[in-house]
């Protein structure tokens, strides 16, 4: 089914597009939710008179998604749950069970924009995608352990590791930048040692001779020849 998009969908069009789409998608979400219309000749005239509306009130949406991803990029939301000896968690930590952490904290992030596959079974750090739309996303730290004392553990060893990853990356980088340094060197020295050196290019014989010497040459010659008897 052909439709027009009245609001912008990650992967699928902006407002205004007209996209193919499934029509169990378009019948049971985009149609119903007003998020489409029919591509028809009578909605692509309606659109037009909306249109303008439409982009202002999707500029504000924009607008306010990037303040809100601003003051949550990269915050740790910390779940206590239970778990076994091996780590995995007597339950789970789910899309609802983020979207109701931030309404406990008056924002509004439905479950369905938590870029989570799946619900989390083991403790430990990951860092998850949030997209409040279609243009703004930004990432988050959940932290999932099984008491407060265990999480800050948990971030201070994520912490650490991070650094001596960057000190080990920044070690291999010296040592890379040495290697060339020494190679660049080498190269120059050798350069300058051809240059005070250059080879000496053997010529033939007739390559030697200039063409008035190959003349006395010839002449020794003939007199030569006419010394004999």
């Amino acid at each position: 089914m052909q439709i027009i998009l009245l609001e912008s969908f990650d992967k699928l069009g902006k407002i205004g597009d007209i996209v193919e789409v499934k029509d169990g998608f378009a019948r049971n979400f985009l149609l119903p939710k007003k998020k489409a219309l029919r591509a028809n000749k009578s909605n692509k005239e309606y659109f037009e008179k909306i249109k303008k509306d439409l982009e202002e009130s999707n500029k504000k949406l924009v607008s306010d998604a990037d303040s809100l991803s601003k003051n949550l990029s990269g915050k740790e939301i910390v779940f206590i749950r239970q778990a076994s000896e091996t780590g995995q968690l007597y339950g789970s930590v789910s899309p609802k069970d983020i979207s109701n952490h931030f309404k406990n904290e008056k924002i509004s992030i439905p479950p369905s924009n938590i870029n989570l596959t799946t619900a989390i079974k083991k403790i430990g750090i990951f860092e998850i995608k949030i997209k409040l739309h279609a243009e703004v996303s930004f990432f988050i730290k959940l932290n999932v352990a099984i008491s407060s004392e265990s999480a800050e553990e948990q971030k201070l060893n994520l912490e650490k590791s991070q650094n001596d990853s960057l000190v080990k990356s920044k070690k291999i980088e010296k040592k890379d930048e040495e290697v060339l340094d020494k190679k660049e060197k080498k190269e120059a020295s050798d350069q300058q040692t051809k240059d005070k050196n250059p080879k000496k290019i053997k010529l033939s014989k007739n390559e030697e001779d200039s063409p008035i010497e190959k003349k006395i040459t010839e002449v020794q010659k003939t007199k030569q020849k006419e010394k004999k008897p």
